[in-house]
């Protein structure tokens, strides 16, 4: 279903720095700006998170609720443990093509969570690329990614 906005939730938002804010809000753009899945209706995504799992909830124009989607924490700890430990050894990296290999690994455990993300919201029908996005978004909101360098992006190849 396609997306016009994505709402973080109050208690998760109000646990944030300003600095994270700004992240969350950068994060969002992201998805929406991709956010290409199959026909249906347009929703508003609301996130959440307890200390078990994220809540994804989408709602249609008239407020109703569409589809509810947990995420326990469990099922992505893996996939944010290796991204995290990866961008560490990259900000430590030792030239150019230890750099590239990590961010090699990197794009690789972004893919595999994206795909992962994308099973679990199949009802929703997000493609590839938003379920990587909305991984980047989920990411944000469990660890605080401010802190980290080499987080964004990846470098092109030669």
């Amino acid at each position: 279903m396609p997306l016009h906005a994505v709402v973080i939730g109050e208690r998760t938002w109000a646990r944030g720095s300003d600095a994270q804010h700004v992240e969350w809000d950068a994060n969002i753009r992201e998805v929406l700006a991709k956010a290409e899945s199959q026909a249906g209706d347009v929703a508003t995504l609301h996130v959440s998170m307890t200390e078990q799992q994220f809540l994804l909830d989408f709602h249609g124009d008239d407020g109703s609720e569409l589809i509810a989607i947990l995420i326990p924490h469990e099922l992505l700890s893996e996939h944010i443990t290796e991204y995290v430990d990866i961008v560490r050894q990259i900000a430590n990296a030792d030239g150019v093509n230890q750099m590239e290999a990590l961010d090699m690994a990197k794009k690789v455990t972004h893919d595999r969570a994206g795909r992962l993300l994308k099973r679990e919201l199949r009802d929703v029908g997000f493609d590839l690329e938003t379920s990587r996005r909305l991984f980047t978004l989920l990411l944000s909101l469990r660890v605080d990614t401010t802190r980290l360098v080499g987080i964004h992006g990846h470098r092109t190849i030669r």
